[in-house]
Parts: C-alpha cells; structure tokens; sequence
C-alpha cells in the first residue's frame, strides 16, 4: 500500500513540475513587463492624483483631472486634436485600401519590391521627413513654386495655408503612418482566397459588391489593426503639429510635453497622460471587438 502511495506521490510532482514548467519559463519576461511596463504606469496614475510639480510634491487631490475636464481651451484642443486624427485616418485608409488591395492581388512580381519600398520610405527620420514638408509646402516652397510656373498662382500671392495650417499637419502624419495602414490591410487581403472574388465575378456582382460583400468584410481585421497602430498614437503626436502646425493645430500631445517639459506641472501631466492612456485602451478595445466581426453575409 505504501508503495503504491509513494508511486501516486511521484506521479502528482511529475504532473505539477510539467504543469509549472511553463510559469518558470515565463518568470523571467513577467518580472521584466512588471519592472518596465506595469510600475511606470502604476507611477503614472500615482501623479496624476497628487499635487506633483518641479516646486511642490506631496498631497493627494483630483485637481489634477477636474481642471483638465472644466479647463476650456483644454477641451477646445482635445476636439482639434480629434478633427486631425481622425481626418488623417480616413486619408490613410482612402490611400491605404486601394494600395493594399493592388499589393495583394494586382501587383504580381513587384509586390515585394513594393512592399520593401514602403517600409524603407518609413525608415526616414522622422524629424528629417518633417523639415522636408516644409521645403516642398512653404510659401516658397517646391509646390508653390511648381504651381506658379503653370500660373495658378502668383508669387505676390502664394497659398500660405499649405505650411502652418491643419492641412500641412494632416498631409505630414497621413505619409509618416502610411505604412503602418497598409501592412495589415495586405496582410489580411492575402489571406482572402482568389476563387471567392473569382466566383463573385463569374455570378455577376460588380467591383462595389465585391468590395462590400467579400474584400472589407474579410479584411476588417486587418483594419482595425490598422486603427489601433495608427489612429491612437495620432492624439500623442506632438513634433508633427510643433514644426509645421500652426495656432488651429495645436493638439493634445504638444499639450502634454509643455505641461511636463515647459510649465512643470508633472501632475497635470501625468493625469493626461493616463486620460489618454485610457481612452486608448477603449478604443484598442473596441477596435479588437470589431474586428471578430468580419463573416461574409
């Protein structure tokens, strides 16, 4: 009896060490997400609920939420920044759809050449890739000046909205995110069987059926995945809208910095810094739900 015991005992520590296994193996990177990734957030929202400053630390409040809800010009940048960010989603996904679809089904030997030619183009510093846009759109820049050779315009009189406007900042993030829209959308177009849109084609449906009944629905994953890499980092854009935004493009990222770099209100700061922080995690959120939504009627 004793020893069928003892064969039970050894059977139940062979089990648990099997079942344990694959916690030690992921000990490590667990302890590292904790280190890095969880105690920073965890000091984040710690902050934000303290009156934290460069000249006063100490004290526990919700001043530092409240003034960002009942602060009106905050609230005047939070609606330019959602106006920009999402403006500069759907170009991205007006340029990023067709673009992905070509990928997928039409470019056929070029389509790696294509797709290394758009990561490389991302691979620019992004700084550099700003300073550009102010050469080609500046009041004397190259589009000026392309557009007062064919006399669209006149030099007395160039387009000043083209630098220093909401458009510039639009133009300049639609480019810079162009990538990170298109990979996904290709990706979850070269997952869609051919014989499906062949077979929509041999029954009839038009281009505009097709793309309603079979390509979006079948690529909605890779759209939203597309939206969680693109739109949410869009309302933390704060270099993009410093050097060629002007006053009507000010958004909630360059407030951020200067609460923190400039003003030293670390408080602030960090209570904005969660509130965004929150409000992406909805939207991944809801983007990630959406994106199980994606059966052919």
């Amino acid at each position: 009896m004793s020893a069928a015991a003892h064969t039970a005992g050894q059977t139940r520590r062979r089990r648990l060490a099997r079942g344990m296994t694959p916690w030690w193996l992921l000990s490590a990177p667990l302890i590292l997400l904790g280190l890095l990734f969880v105690a920073p957030l965890l000091t984040l929202f710690l902050i934000g609920f303290q009156h934290n400053s460069l000249f006063n630390v100490g004290g526990w409040t919700f001043d530092n939420f409240s003034t960002i809800f009942h602060t009106g010009s905050y609230r005047r940048i939070a609606v330019t920044t959602a106006e920009i960010a999402t403006v500069t989603m759907l170009v991205q996904l007006a340029v990023g759809l067709p673009l992905a679809y070509v990928l997928a089904f039409r470019a056929g030997r070029w389509e790696l050449p294509l797709i290394l030619l758009l990561v490389l183009a991302d691979e620019l510093n992004p700084i550099v890739r700003i300073y550009a846009y102010r050469v080609v759109l500046g009041r004397e820049g190259i589009l000026n000046r392309a557009l007062e050779a064919v006399g669209l315009v006149s030099s007395h009189h160039p387009l000043s909205w083209l630098l220093f406007d909401k458009f510039a900042v639009v133009v300049v993030l639609s480019t810079s995110y162009i990538t990170y829209t298109v990979i996904p959308v290709y990706a979850a177009m070269k997952a869609i069987d051919p014989a499906l849109i062949e077979a929509a084609t041999d029954l009839g449906a038009s281009w505009t059926v097709r793309a309603r009944r079979i390509l979006l629905p079948l690529a909605a994953p890779g759209i939203f995945i597309a939206i969680i890499l693109v739109y949410i980092p869009l309302y933390t854009e704060f270099a993009t809208p410093t050097l060629v935004g002007g006053t009507g493009s000010y958004m909630l990222g360059q407030l951020n910095a200067e609460l923190i770099t400039e003003s030293g209100d670390l408080g602030q700061g960090a209570a904005l810094s969660a509130l965004l922080l929150a409000a992406s995690g909805v939207m991944a959120a809801a983007a990630y739900y959406l994106s199980k939504l994606n059966r052919l009627e």
